[in-house]
């Protein structure tokens, strides 16, 4: 409660009686006057007579008194202020009232305005059917009146001959029209079947004689219905559409849009129409599809029956081969139409739920195309992926700079969720918690542990109330069978926010400034009573993986993103892997900016604070994804994005900053932390979404990043335990203490409690954090205080090391003061025991008294203290001899030299002198062997240099390298293994031995070689003789003539003066380029 504003209105008397009122008359809720007094009373008397209660009440009665004059004082005070806010809301209240009169008003014009124009609508609709009925009605009079004028002309053809009757018939059929009819009814069973109406249709085809060519004029009749149908419904979408854009307005005013091509419609319908155009394209599409599958299932149950002349009429084989190979041909006719409506469209402007709907609905439709007549879908996969690459990549593109700039403007301050949350209560991975069904919906058609294959015309076909497109009412439908509607999204956890409620008026930095003297006490009370109860935070828990999780409202977003990433995975499996790889790089994005702000902002990061996997990790996001300040423009950096920088309003590196930014740092670290869980959480799922031979990727994506993301917790949280103790003044207190003494102390140094000071003050600020701002989790506590320990205990050894002179007594103070220093450690880190790297001191400070035997080897294997420290132990160690001491000196300038970079040269060249040595045995005692497993290494590790270096490919082919290996395994390795010794046995006693073995070489070895080579590649890569033969008269003569301007100078160097038996392994060596440049030449074309 603040009272600093009326104390200066108070007269000292009452402010003392004020300021003798106990805290917790403001601060408790439910708090009981009379029991706390009497608790009071017990703790300072045993038995406390009625004298003492009546003192009691003669106090409390006085101070009632004050306080409640002071409240009479202010609600005086503040009564205007009162009366003015009571006419505001009197003012505001008649406002609202007024309001809603008016909207009453408004409202009942509305419902009256809608009223009469649907009674306008109505009558207009009436008297449009009237017309329609008279029209129909005039046109049956007509038809019913030219029947009547040829009935007797009818009976006259009857009585001349009966073998002309149908010849007849027909004839009269053709004058009255009744053809036009047929045509019609034919192309109404096409996209409405019956079955009494296609009875009829065989019964008239049957009179006229043309039941042979009723299946040819059915099939034309079903692509007539697809062409006509899908122009009428783009035609009518670009009519009705709200907006079009300037250049099809000017198409449109020189040439009508009913002369207007399908393709040229296409082009005209706009964003707002596009998905209402696409939904009635298809549904008139499984209308088509419907009544073909109808009429084949109708042709099953009813075959074909014999006619008198079998001749004309088709036979049931024949009928059922004609309609399944019409299938096909309607189904590529539809394919075609959606095709052009996809390919047409520029769709990369729609939003991504726009954009899962159109995949959702072409899958659906192609799930139909392969159950209609068991085809894959060619076409339409070829487009959807199209547009599918287009969008995706502007897509992703958009997404990198929007979670930049998210970055860029997060202050990284926890957003709460629920320790129940999981990221299937998100909206976008709904998907994962809905199980395939017949009314699934369409994203749910493939589960992702197994496809379930649903009959889509077992349950639609013969049902006209729903269709495979009504994606709305199945989603409605099946989510409320078995999904909690009201779990999802509900993940924010409101009470949480208690955390922050004592940090709204004030920043912690300025309750740590006012609260300066109620540390000093609560420290005080600690060196009182070093108890555990008194020490506030040993009664707070940090939370272990069961607490909440610590998130951003950028974390929730880029999880978000996965799942949308995945329900277009989902949807469009050719693409999985891409997607898989733009997931990959958000979260590298992230990590990489977690890094960079937290990681790299003040200190450098010790060598070991980055294990391997991490470092590597690093560069490669570095190399790959980030856009570096002096990177030109170009295609290899079209796809990267600049660093984020930390916000103006995060301040994590002064020391106005609370610990210097330790709860950003945890909320950043921690929430990188979640989002490596999530995708773990993931990984099965996305195993199983791509192919055998590209899961590697996420294999090493988690090895080499997920798996070790954990540890960047190390260099984030360095620059806390590196700022938040003064070490060097520890140190300097150290070494200023006197080791040179001759009694035994019994009080340990100053320095210990002030280090003790310090670590208490920072558990504090700690604690206050861990139980006002946000959670900490135990792996974070865990993580800082070893850190912390681990500079303290280096701090402590460095000290001891700056001493020049130490006595026996001098040792046993610094064990002493360690000692007490671990007892007060112990009480302020109750959670880590035994404590870490308290082995580093004590190792230290016991090496003192070991004799001089044992010293040596000590200082041999403790290579974890520094040159400098194991020197001054030797120097204060009194009780060895100058010998030892010189020797152990020259030992530790030994080794410090022995990290010098000329020294390491050394070391490598004895190394591999050697791996010399084993080799040569090796080819002494297995010549071939030996030479052909260098011959074919050296060709395997040339061509991978050429598919990375020259090439530059990002997936190597390793059965491309598999075959070029091979080659120096089984033929080239044995072959010149066999010819350098046959050259040198043959030439033995010839004059200038070397050239002739040159020329030799070069004019047989050199060309069959090569051509082996140019002739075995494309042979093992499946090519026919005919291939293999082309491919070496093209390659080999540019490769012999490279050849002949390289090695005639290496061979008869390789003559001149290597031995015969290394001959092959300076060649491979040699070989190492050229087999680099012969990768590039045969590579697969």
């Amino acid at each position: 409660m603040a009272k600093e504003p009326y104390r200066s209105g108070l007269n000292k008397a009452e402010q003392e009686i004020l300021n003798s009122i106990e805290p917790n008359y403001f601060n408790a809720e439910n708090f009981d006057s009379n029991l706390f007094e009497l608790q009071k009373l017990s703790t300072l008397k045993e038995k406390f007579e009625t004298a003492d209660v009546l003192s009691v009440k003669d106090r409390l009665n006085v101070q009632l008194h004050i306080v409640s004059k002071r409240v009479s004082k202010l609600v005086l005070e503040n009564s205007s202020s009162y009366a003015a806010e009571l006419q505001r809301v009197t003012d505001l209240t008649s406002s609202l009232q007024q309001s809603v009169l008016i909207c009453a008003a408004a409202r009942r014009n509305l419902k009256q305005a809608q009223y009469q124009m649907t009674i306008r609508n109505l009558g207009l609709i009436k008297n449009e059917m009237k017309k329609q009925q008279w029209t129909n009605l005039l046109s049956n009079m007509k038809n019913l009146k030219k029947l009547h004028g040829t009935d007797k002309r009818l009976k006259e053809m009857i009585k001349i001959t009966s073998f002309l009757c149908p010849v007849m018939l027909n004839r009269f059929l053709k004058i009255i029209g009744i053809e036009e009819s047929i045509d019609v009814t034919m192309a109404r069973v096409c996209y409405h079947f019956n079955e009494e109406t296609y009875q009829r249709l065989l019964v008239a085809y049957r009179l006229l004689e043309k039941s042979s060519t009723f299946m040819d004029q059915l099939q034309m009749h079903f692509i007539n219905i697809i062409q006509t149908r899908t122009i009428e419904i783009v035609l009518k979408t670009v009519e009705t559409g709200t907006k079009i854009n300037e250049t099809a307005l000017l198409s449109s005013s020189t040439t009508p849009l009913l002369n207007k091509s399908y393709v040229e419609l296409c082009k005209l319908i706009n964003d707002d129409t596009y998905l209402l155009c696409l939904n009635e394209l298809n549904m008139c599409m499984w209308q088509v599809i419907k009544s073909y599958r109808l009429l084949y299932l109708w042709h099953e149950d009813n075959p074909q029956t014999q006619s008198i002349n079998e001749s004309l009429e088709p036979s049931q084989v024949y009928i059922m081969q004609k309609l399944e190979n019409g299938s096909v041909r309607l189904w590529n006719e539809i394919q075609q139409k959606i095709k052009i409506f996809l390919i047409e469209a520029d769709i990369t402007n729609f939003k991504f739920e726009q954009f899962i709907h159109i995949l959702k609905v072409i899958n659906r439709l192609m799930e139909i195309g392969e159950q209609f007549c068991r085809s894959d879908s060619t076409i339409l996969t070829d487009a959807l992926r199209r547009q599918s690459v287009n969008y995706f990549r502007s897509y992703h593109s958009t997404r990198l700079d929007e979670l930049k700039l998210f970055l860029e403007n997060e202050s990284w301050e926890w957003c709460p969720v629920k320790t129940t949350f999981h990221i299937t209560q998100l909206h976008e991975f709904r998907f994962l918690l809905e199980s395939s069904s017949i009314t699934s919906d369409l994203g749910t058609s493939t589960s992702f542990n197994q496809k379930q294959e649903i009959n889509l015309f077992e349950y639609y076909l013969q049902n006209d109330k729903q269709n495979p497109f009504d994606i709305e009412h199945k989603r409605q439908s099946n989510r409320g069978d078995y999904i909690d509607t009201d779990s999802i999204e509900d993940v924010l956890d409101n009470e949480s926010q208690s955390y922050r409620k004592n940090y709204t008026e004030s920043s912690p930095e300025d309750s740590y400034d006012e609260d300066e003297e109620e540390n000093e006490k609560r420290i005080n009370r600690y060196h009182e009573s070093p108890t555990q109860d008194n020490y506030r935070g040993s009664r707070l828990k940090y939370h272990d993986k069961t607490g909440p999780a610590i998130v951003t409202n950028t974390t929730l977003n880029v999880t978000r993103l996965f799942g949308r990433y995945m329900q277009m995975i989902n949807v469009l499996k050719p693409i999985a892997f891409d997607v898989i790889i733009c997931m990959t790089q958000l979260f590298d994005y992230y990590l990489y900016t977690v890094y960079s702000l937290f990681a790299c902002d003040m200190n450098e990061i010790p060598l070991d604070a980055l294990g391997s996997k991490l470092r590597f990790t690093i560069k490669r996001i570095s190399d790959n994804l980030i856009l570096k300040v002096n990177d030109q423009p170009s295609s290899e950096t079209k796809d990267r994005i600049a660093r984020a920088s930390l916000s103006i309003l995060v301040d994590i590196n002064s020391s106005n900053s609370l610990l210097y930014g330790l709860p950003q740092r945890v909320v950043a670290a921690e929430s990188l932390v979640f989002l490596a869980e999530q995708f773990d959480f993931l990984l099965p799922y996305l195993n199983q979404l791509i192919p055998d031979d590209k899961r590697s990727f996420l294999t090493q994506f988690y090895s080499q990043t997920i798996q070790v993301t954990h540890e960047l917790r190390i260099p984030i949280y360095h620059n806390v335990s590196a700022n938040v103790i003064d070490y060097m003044s520890i140190a300097l207190m150290i070494s200023k203490v006197n080791w040179d003494i001759h009694d035994i102390m019994t009080q340990h140094n100053v320095y210990v409690d002030v280090l003790v000071k310090e670590l208490q003050i920072f558990r504090t600020k700690f604690d206050d954090i861990n139980e006002q701002l946000l959670p900490i989790p135990k792996a974070v506590y865990i993580t800082v205080w070893d850190q912390i320990l681990d500079k303290c205990f280096y701090t402590l050894v460095e000290g001891y090391a700056n001493a020049k002179r130490c006595s026996n007594e001098g040792r046993a103070l610094m064990q002493l003061d360690f000692q007490q220093l671990l007892r007060k450690l112990e009480k302020i880190i109750i959670d880590m025991k035994p404590l870490p790297h308290k082995e580093f001191v004590e190792n230290y400070i016991k090496a003192y008294y070991l004799p001089e035997q044992s010293i040596e080897q000590w200082i041999r294997d403790n290579t974890v203290y520094t040159t400098r420290q194991r020197n001054a132990l030797i120097s204060m160690m009194t009780h060895l001899s100058k010998r030892t001491r010189m020797r152990l000196g020259q030992f530790l300038d030994d080794h410090e030299r022995s990290r010098t970079p000329v020294y390491c040269l050394v070391i490598t060249v004895i190394e591999m002198a050697s791996a010399l040595k084993a080799y040569n045995r090796f080819l002494h005692k297995y010549p071939t062997l030996a030479m052909s497993l260098t011959t074919g290494t050296t060709m395997g590790l040339g061509n991978i240099i050429s598919q990375k270096v020259i090439e530059k490919k990002e997936n190597i082919d390793w059965g491309r390298i598999t075959r070029f290996a091979a080659y120096g395994y089984i033929f080239s390795g044995p072959f010149l293994r066999f010819w350098y010794f046959g050259l040198d046995k043959y030439f033995a006693a010839a004059k200038l031995k070397p050239v002739k073995m040159m020329i030799v070489d070069q004019m047989i070895g050199a060309p069959l070689l090569n051509g082996a080579l140019v002739a075995y590649l494309p042979w093992s890569n499946g090519k026919s003789w005919q291939e293999t033969k082309a491919t070496v008269r093209k390659d080999l003569p540019s490769i012999l003539k490279a050849n002949y301007a390289v090695w005639p100078a290496i061979q008869l160097t390789n003559f001149y003066f290597i031995p015969v038996q290394h001959r092959v392994l300076f060649v491979n060596l040699v070989s190492l380029f050229w087999s680099t440049f012969l990768g590039f030449k045969t590579q697969p074309k």
